[in-house]
């Protein structure tokens, strides 16, 4: 009975052994190796944001003007979007640096997405969302001049 035991257990360690080098050998493909990127620095300092904001709208918005339809959605509403949402994330009214006016430039980031958005669906209401992007972007373009009025005045040296 003893050896049985040791006989079955010097099996399960022979079996362990050879199905974990079995494991760590694949066939001979190489090996893959890990790109270690750094960490993008994360701000919530809405001046940054509006920055950003404005020199993405006056990237994409020659798109729109130019109706460039097979563009839109990843030229212009996706990198859109991806702004829109980590300015969200990261710039709250409760954080040491507020939106005051800045927050009219993710107006108009939300304005040329909804103008795209009709562009690509052909709404019927291309028009006024044309002229909703165009105020907000002239509102914006107010707020990144004149940051004194309404903005943080930590940051107002930036601009």
């Amino acid at each position: 009975m003893f050896t049985l035991k040791s006989g079955s257990g010097l099996l399960c360690v022979l079996l362990a052994s050879s199905v974990l080098q079995g494991c760590g050998q694949s066939s001979n493909e190489p090996e893959k190796k890990v790109e270690i990127k750094t960490a993008p620095k994360i701000t919530n300092d809405a001046t940054v944001y509006a920055k950003k904001a404005w020199d993405l709208i006056n990237q994409i918005d020659p798109i729109l003007y130019q109706n460039q339809v097979a563009q839109i959605n990843k030229d212009v509403r996706e990198p859109v979007r991806k702004l829109n949402l980590d300015w969200r994330i990261n710039v709250k009214m409760t954080d040491s640096v507020t939106e005051g006016k800045y927050a009219l430039c993710r107006k108009a980031l939300t304005s040329i997405d909804s103008w795209a958005r009709a562009i690509v669906e052909n709404e019927g209401q291309l028009e006024q969302r044309k002229a909703t992007y165009e105020r907000d972007k002239t509102q914006c373009k107010d707020a990144i001049d004149n940051p004194a009025l309404g903005n943080t005045e930590a940051y107002t040296d930036l601009f």
